[in-house]
């Protein structure tokens, strides 16, 4: 009885361990993504500001493309940080350990990302902004305020279905949650 409790066990660790890794290879492989991703939008605001491809004439409207370079660079450092802080963790420790672990990094990591995600969606609301002289110039004060509006209505309903569409969310926290529920489900059936 006590061999097939223990062979119950570490079949029920072998099921978890092998959807924990999965998780984090996909993860993994995200963050590799992420980093070819913020690298070329990087490269894209630092070209704005050499190139000027949109023709600014006033040095107050590079401020929201500043905003958004700066956001993602420190992006780029918050996702090393991160990456990094999930490696440090050992995958020998029993599955449930390293899974709470690695949860516990995303929820120390979720007051960044909240401030983080209020700075972007301020600077991308800002970007509008750089395009206001140029709008009075070409349609007038009145058309230009109106089409104004229009962008940042347009920016604003973005970003809401980016929100409601769970753009902002973290769908490896929440697998690695459902897999510890799962573990703690399987032992204690094991157990019994």
């Amino acid at each position: 009885m006590e061999r097939a409790s223990l062979f119950n066990e570490k079949l029920v660790e072998h099921i978890v361990a092998s959807k924990v890794t999965t998780t984090i290879d996909k993860m993994k492989n995200l963050y590799a993504s992420f980093y070819v991703i913020l690298s070329l939008e990087i490269v894209f605001f630092i070209g704005v500001f050499l190139g000027n491809p949109f023709d600014f004439k006033y040095k107050i409207q590079y401020v929201p493309y500043g905003l958004l370079l700066l956001g993602v660079c420190i992006a780029f450092v918050n996702l090393i940080i991160l990456h990094q802080a999930i490696r440090k963790i050992s995958p020998k420790s029993k599955v449930d350990e390293y899974v709470k672990n690695i949860i516990s990094i995303f929820n120390q990591n979720k007051k960044f990302e909240k401030r983080f995600g209020i700075m972007f969606f301020s600077a991308g609301l800002l970007v509008p902004l750089s395009f206001l002289p140029q709008k009075i110039e070409r349609l007038g004060v009145a058309d230009g305020i109106k089409d104004l509006a229009i962008m940042i209505s347009v920016v604003v309903i973005l970003y809401a279905l980016a929100f409601k569409f769970g753009a902002f969310k973290n769908p490896y926290k929440d697998q690695l949650e459902r897999h510890l529920v799962e573990w703690n489900e399987l032992q204690s059936l094991a157990n019994s």
